[in-house]
């Protein structure tokens, strides 16, 4: 299981980088709304990695397990590109940091520790709609004979 989700987090990282690399190379980066595909990015990636398990299992996925191959996913490839961001702003260029500060919840925050408030911003975007897609993955992959206890 921890493999699996440590291969397809692993590329989700991978396709979220190039994805924000592609953005910046066509001028786009400053346009908050883009962020958006970052969730389909992720959503893709947690489904994948869901459906290879299923897979693996010939058919009989464990709702929890299916639930933690997701979330492992979504967390490993959340911290790869976090950490990438934070390298990139710090290194390279600090002008998203200008675009950040514009927002109200972050602006203040981000003069004090930019690269802190970069990462932790992005941990919590990552590893919310991570658990989301999870949760709403799960609904199609549980077993069809999945039922509670004690119903008929």
């Amino acid at each position: 299981m921890e493999k699996i989700g440590l291969k397809y987090g692993l590329f989700t990282a991978i396709a979220l980088i190039g994805y924000f690399l592609l953005m910046k190379l066509f001028g786009l980066a400053h346009i908050i709304e883009l962020r958006f595909l970052n969730g389909v990015i992720m959503a893709i990636g947690v489904t994948m990695s869901i459906r290879a398990l299923k897979i693996i299992r010939q058919g009989n996925l464990g709702y929890f397990e299916g639930l933690g191959v997701g979330i492992i996913t979504s967390v490993l490839a959340t911290a790869i590109f976090a950490a990438f961001m934070v390298v990139y702003i710090k290194a390279f260029d600090d002008s998203l940091l200008k675009v950040l500060s514009g927002n109200q919840f972050v602006g203040e925050r981000l003069a004090i520790t930019p690269g802190v408030v970069v990462f932790i911003v992005l941990m919590l975007e990552g590893v919310i709609s991570g658990f989301m897609v999870s949760f709403i993955a799960m609904q199609w992959f549980k077993r069809p004979d999945h039922k509670v206890p004690g119903s008929p």
